[in-house]
């Protein structure tokens, strides 16, 4: 019974023992690593590294329970400290380093707002009418200004622009001496503008209409207006030729339009016609053409 107390309390007191060497043991900052099971030491270079990462994560939770204030105090200090020595040169570079996320998000932000700033100021109003005018008298020279009125009278936003262009062609040219014709740039410049909508309407002569009629630029009017604006027109609806001599409605007289009489295109007969085969372009002529034959829209 004696010896097997006494086989008890040596074991206890080995453990104890061990416990307590274990206690007392002081770990190594730096463990070697184990390999495949077997122990590996550190190399010089890699004990640098690692004692760099755990200075950093010292450093990060000293950083973490100041103000604001006292980590950047703490920084610049740190800063000044390992600049001491260097040449003006290597300062440079290591700000460069030190600061370089700070830098490159400064900079994107800049770019990105000089280029929005940019793109407003070179941004223009949205137009509200564009118009092609075509045979005016070359002494007078067409602008935008002649819609100035109808901006203002229609109550358009004043913002809004109108875009005008003239152009000098003729189907008797055309048909005359083709090769002269098509060397000249408005012959090809305006069949091509006109195919893609950028005009909403055409205001011509007799032969700039005959020249949109055979050429197929000027659309049918009711592909264009609504039922109640063509019902409206009809007393003022002009005829013309297609490409293969079939007559049909292509324009209207705005001769007695106080708009017309204001041109002073340097030719008695005015004619519109359209050109616009897309949604928008339709909305610009049938505004415009309530507004110079002072038809109202139907309340719905």
């Amino acid at each position: 019974m004696s010896e097997n107390n006494n086989r008890k309390n040596s074991k206890a007191s080995r453990k104890k023992g061990n416990d307590k060497t274990k206690r007392n043991t002081v770990p190594e900052a730096l463990r070697p690593r184990s390999v495949a099971g077997q122990i590996v030491e550190y190399t010089e270079e890699e004990r640098k590294v690692q004692e760099q990462k755990r200075i950093l994560h010292e450093d990060n939770l000293e950083l973490a329970v100041m103000t604001r204030k006292e980590r950047r105090a703490v920084k610049k200090e740190r800063r000044e400290k390992e600049m001491e020595g260097m040449t003006r040169g290597q300062r440079i570079k290591y700000l460069l380093y030190y600061y370089q996320w700070p830098i490159i998000v400064t900079t994107l932000t800049a770019g990105c707002l000089i280029w929005i700033l940019i793109a407003v100021l070179r941004s223009e109003p949205p137009v509200a009418l564009s118009a092609a005018v075509m045979n005016n008298d070359r002494s007078k020279e067409v602008t935008s200004e002649i819609f100035d009125t109808y901006i203002r009278e229609a109550n358009i936003n004043p913002s809004y622009r109108t875009v005008v262009e003239s152009f000098q062609i003729n189907l008797e040219t055309l048909q005359t001496d083709i090769n002269a014709a098509t060397a000249d740039s408005a012959y090809v410049r305006f069949p091509n503008l006109a195919r893609e909508s950028y005009f909403d309407i055409i205001i011509t002569d007799r032969g700039g209409l005959d020249y949109c009629s055979t050429t197929d630029i000027a659309i049918y009017p009711d592909y264009v207006l609504p039922m109640d604006l063509l019902e409206a027109l009809k007393p003022y609806e002009v005829e013309a030729e297609d490409y293969y001599n079939q007559t049909f409605v292509y324009a209207y007289d705005i001769s007695g339009t106080d708009f017309a009489k204001s041109l002073d295109l340097g030719y008695d007969e005015i004619f519109l016609c359209f050109p616009g085969n897309t949604s928008e372009a339709q909305m610009h002529a049938e505004n415009f053409v309530r507004y110079i034959f002072n038809v109202p829209r139907k309340e719905q």
